[in-house]
């Protein structure tokens, strides 16, 4: 763990871990229900101009780091979905940005 993160409180980095792992399930069901690869996907981001690598990609669906708001902006776009369902997960009903 980087130095700057071993002096958080414990419960900032319990709640960070719950809210990277939120946000990789929910890309990676949006990503699924698009029937996309990864790879699409992460291709579909470099036409925007947004460059994730493959490892830093399944890193952020697995939870293990948040996206950045750049990666955000193009993710929602991309996969059609509101920032208020893959940030805070709203219902599906309210998922796509129609």
């Amino acid at each position: 763990m980087p130095k700057r993160m071993q002096d958080l409180p414990e419960e900032y980095l319990i709640h960070r871990r719950a809210l990277g792992r939120a946000i990789g399930d929910r890309l990676r069901l949006r990503r699924n229900e698009l029937d996309l690869t990864q790879e699409d996907l992460r291709a579909r981001l470099e036409v925007e101009q947004v460059y994730i690598s493959r490892t830093q990609y399944s890193r952020i669906e697995i939870g293990e780091v948040l996206p950045d708001a750049a990666q955000l902006i193009v993710l929602c776009a991309v996969l059609d979905v509101s920032f208020d369902w893959l940030l805070l997960g709203q219902s599906a009903d309210a998922q796509t940005k129609r």
